[in-house]
């Protein structure tokens, strides 16, 4: 049972007081916020809260769209990853850091609420029953591979041979479903990799694949020897995934990472149809060079003296670097382009969002009147680097201000525009 600390208007007028204890609805056995989420969705239920030790039915009689403004006394924890992939990226995080940091999470609920990939291997019948019912949909699915074999070498856990009958039976209740390949050279690629897309969009709600490239630190001591995906890997990933693409007009996308690795040009907007693994970093830069483009032609010309160095890892560097160069055009701005290395994960790590304030204090030069970082660089819904260091502490260390751009760059020139 959850106790509520907070109603709305509307839940107080349907007789919901604050210090109720939430035990069920329905007849269904509440189990967490997402059971509120789901029935203040709808018209008509009923809910049996305890309250000062006996038990009361609220019969519950709304419009769908108004809000009871339920709020409780609990947080979801996430459920605790039972995998042992062969290429976890916490286990290949450095030693001695916040215990937080090696939390490996595998949650049906945060796939729902907040887009996280999960393996479906720790999921029960009951949270399957639970999926369908409350339908939590869309869902995100790491797959890596269909073989059933190959994919039990990759995640380590016999809970995964049964992936495609769940997947199978949650598409049958109606569960959309986006997935990802995180490919392993001469493990899931080449013909796993073909066979893996052709099943998966055999299976009816699932909506999209993203083709992904294993990432590697150095920190791998003890681990299991995994080779980097090179330039001609990534070039045969690519024409894999884009001819299957044509063949079933979408649903498969290669991630951006690999067509940098690949010196190949990034698709136009319209390849990615409606984005839907962008925060997948599939499509992103082609996002981000769509929004500068446009922001460039409808935002008004101004003249801006200051000096300004924006931050990006390697493998962004190229792009952010062209783009410098219609902004300055723009805004008059003296705009350099500086990309930071990652000595903390390793060099093989080229990605912007795993790039650490502790490199950035370590490589960036000084002198300038701002600096600014892509939003992706910090962690969800903080102002925190994923050393643990502060913006308001880089800030220092680098002796200027430093502006957080969305990673899309929508709003890139309207933020430079705010330095006059």
């Amino acid at each position: 049972m959850a106790t509520i600390i907070a109603l709305g208007k509307k839940g107080k007028k349907q007789g919901f007081k604050t210090g109720d204890k939430i035990v069920s609805f329905d007849g269904e056995l509440f189990v967490d916020v997402l059971d509120i989420a789901f029935y203040d969705s709808l018209e008509s239920f009923f809910c049996v809260v305890e309250r000062k030790g006996k038990l009361k039915t609220i019969k519950v009689k709304k419009k769908a769209e108004d809000s009871l403004g339920i709020e409780i006394d609990e947080e979801l924890t996430p459920a605790r990853c039972k995998n042992k992939c062969t290429f976890c990226f916490v286990d290949q995080m450095p030693k001695n850091m916040r215990s937080a940091l090696y939390v490996k999470d595998d949650d049906y609920r945060f796939s729902f609420i907040s887009g996280s990939y999960i393996t479906l291997t720790n999921v029960t019948e009951s949270d399957i029953e639970r999926i369908l019912r409350l339908k939590l949909s869309p869902l995100y699915i790491s797959v890596h591979a269909m073989d059933d074999k190959v994919r039990y070498s990759l995640v380590k856990n016999p809970a995964t041979l049964k992936l495609r009958e769940i997947m199978q039976r949650l598409s049958d209740g109606g569960i959309k479903m986006h997935t990802q390949l995180v490919i392993v050279p001469g493990v899931n690629d080449g013909a796993v990799l073909e066979d893996s897309i052709e099943k998966l969009h055999q299976i009816e709600n699932v909506l999209s694949v993203a083709v992904v490239p294993v990432g590697l630190t150095k920190h791998r001591e003890g681990l299991e020897k995994i080779s980097p995906i090179d330039k001609e890997g990534a070039k045969k990933i690519i024409e894999q995934t884009e001819r299957l693409y044509k063949k079933f007009g979408g649903f498969c996308y290669a991630a951006d990472e690999l067509y940098m690795k690949a010196g190949k040009k990034i698709p136009e907007y319209d390849y990615y149809q409606d984005f839907p693994q962008i925060e997948n970093g599939v499509g992103l830069v082609r996002e981000f060079l769509e929004s500068v483009s446009y922001s460039l032609d409808t935002e008004p010309s101004v003249s801006i003296n200051k000096k300004v160095c924006m931050l990006t890892g390697v493998s962004f560097y190229p792009v952010l670097k062209e783009t410098a160069k219609l902004i300055e055009k723009k805004t008059g701005l003296s705009l350099d382009v500086f990309a930071v290395k990652n000595k903390f994960f390793g060099e093989t790590v080229t990605v912007t969002g795993l790039v650490t304030a502790t490199d950035i204090d370590g490589q960036a030069p000084r002198g300038y009147d701002f600096y600014t970082v892509p939003s992706n660089m910090l962690k969800e819904f903080s102002t925190v680097f994923l050393d643990n260091v502060s913006l308001k502490d880089l800030s220092e260390r680098l002796g200027a201000p430093i502006i957080v751009l969305d990673e899309t760059g929508k709003d890139l020139i309207s933020k430079l525009s705010e330095l006059i």
